[in-house]
Formats: structure tokens, sequence, C-alpha cells
């Protein structure tokens, strides 16, 4: 009976150890030091590029000086819905808007803050607008993930400052056939397209280029080995199931002729001589 329950003790100890390993294999920022305020080396400021929609707003003790700029956009609390991601100004191949009253005006490359500034300061030294107070926010804000997560999803941002914890929580989650510590991100700026990877498990996850998302990012987490070599197997299994019943029929008709029909069997052995 002492035996019996000795060794229910340690299977038990073994299946929780198994169990707290596997727990923190799978752990964010697991070796982020607790209850410790760590420097914030990664501020984040939404830079444009081409193919974003601005949501351009201004604001103006006199609102009829402001009707031209404005009526072309989306209600600023109204330009995350989904049928208005395609509205506001386009930013073009050439990194360029057109505003009324302004004409073209470079936009790719800058933030949202410094184009703001720059349309106050042009409308106020237009006399356009003499006291303009510019917002300038991305109607199309979205990230992509993919790969071992809940649910693979387009990820929309209202506040246009997205982490890649929260894309992911977005997306239910990675899954137990997730790899955090090799996740991928595939990135396109104005110099072309990189592909770099993060460790979501680690702390360097905090000064990471990659921890604020940016728009049209592409987020991969990979599935674990397991995970592929099941999904070969399972891809492959008519492949092996239709060899193996192709040598089974061989077999059986090479052993059934053999044995079984002595006509064939001495007609080999006399070509055979």
């Amino acid at each position: 009976m002492r035996s019996r329950l000795a060794i229910a003790a340690i299977t038990a100890t073994v299946l929780l150890l198994a169990a707290c390993t596997a727990q923190k294999e799978y752990a964010y920022l697991k070796d982020v030091p607790r209850g410790e305020a760590l420097p914030i080396s990664q501020s984040y400021k939404p830079t444009l590029a081409t193919g974003d929609r601005l949501a351009i707003m201004v604001y103006s003790q006199t609102p009829e000086a402001t009707i031209a700029l404005n009526s072309s956009n989306a209600a600023i609390h109204k330009r995350y819905s989904e049928k208005n991601l395609s509205k506001g100004y386009l930013v073009g191949s050439d990194g360029k808007i057109v505003l009324p009253q302004l004409g073209e005006m470079q936009a790719a490359g800058l933030t949202t803050d410094s184009l703001a500034r720059v349309i106050a300061s042009r409308l106020v030294e237009a006399g356009i607008v003499r006291d303009a107070k510019v917002a300038v926010a991305i109607n199309n804000f979205t990230v992509v993930v993919v790969g071992e997560v809940a649910t693979p999803n387009e990820v929309h941002s209202p506040g246009q400052r997205l982490t890649i914890l929260e894309a992911l929580a977005a997306c239910g989650d990675i899954t137990a056939d997730g790899v955090p510590s090799n996740t991928v991100v595939v990135r396109t700026t104005e110099q072309g397209r990189t592909i770099d990877t993060v460790d979501l498990t680690s702390r360097t996850l905090l000064d990471s280029p990659y921890y604020y998302l940016r728009q049209n990012d592409i987020v991969f987490v990979p599935p674990t080995e397991k995970k592929r070599k099941k999904a070969y197997r399972d891809e492959d299994w008519p492949t092996y199931m239709n060899l193996g019943l192709q040598s089974v029929r061989f077999a059986y008709t090479t052993i059934y002729r053999w044995f079984f029909q002595p006509n064939v069997r001495r007609a080999l052995n006399e070509s055979n001589r």
C-alpha cells in the first residue's frame, strides 16, 4: 500500500514539474524582473507611408474657414469603422497628398504629428485659417496576424499605437502549437521590405523595433517542430497508404502464383534453365 502511494506521489510530482516547464516555455517576457521599473527605450510615433488613408481635421475659432478641408474627410469619431477605412486623404505613390486650397504636400516619411504641424503652418502662412489647429490620424491602420494563433485575422487599431502583444491578444493569443520565441515580423517601409524574428519570451522584446507594430506589418507565429512533422504526415499519409496497398498486393500475388499455381512455377523454373 505504501509503495503504491509513493509511486503515485512521484508520478504526480513529475507531471507537475512537466506542466510547470511547459508553462515557462510559453511564458511571455519570462526573464523580465518582476516589480522592477524598466527604462522605456522604444517610443512610437506613426510614420506615414504610401497607401495610407489620412483623416485630417482642422480646428479653428471660425469653423466656416475649415469646411473645405474637412468636408472631404470622414468624421474623426467615425474614421475606424469598416466602411470608412477607404476614406480620407490618400498618400499617393509619390508620397504626397493633395489638400484643398493648399495643393500637393509631402506626407510619406513624416510622422502624423509632423504633418499636422506642417499643414497648420501653411494654413496660417497662406491666411486661410489664421488660428489653425490640425489633427492627423491614419484611417487604415491595419496589421495582419497569421500562423499558430487562435484566430488569424486583420487587426485594425483605432489608437494607432499597437504592440505586438496587443495584436496577438486580438487574435486569441498563440496556441500551444506556436513558437513565441521565433515569431516573424514582415515590415514594409519606403526603403523596402524587411523580415526579422522576435523573441516574445525575452526582455529583449521591450527594446525591439517590432514591439510597436506599424501599419501593414505582418506577424507570423511559426508552428513547433512536432506540429510541422504531424502536418507532413497528415498530408502524405494517402501516398504512404497507396504504396503500402500496392506492396501488399504485389506480395500476395507473387506468393499466390508461386505456391498455389504449380504450372506458373514450373514455367518459371524451365525458363530459368
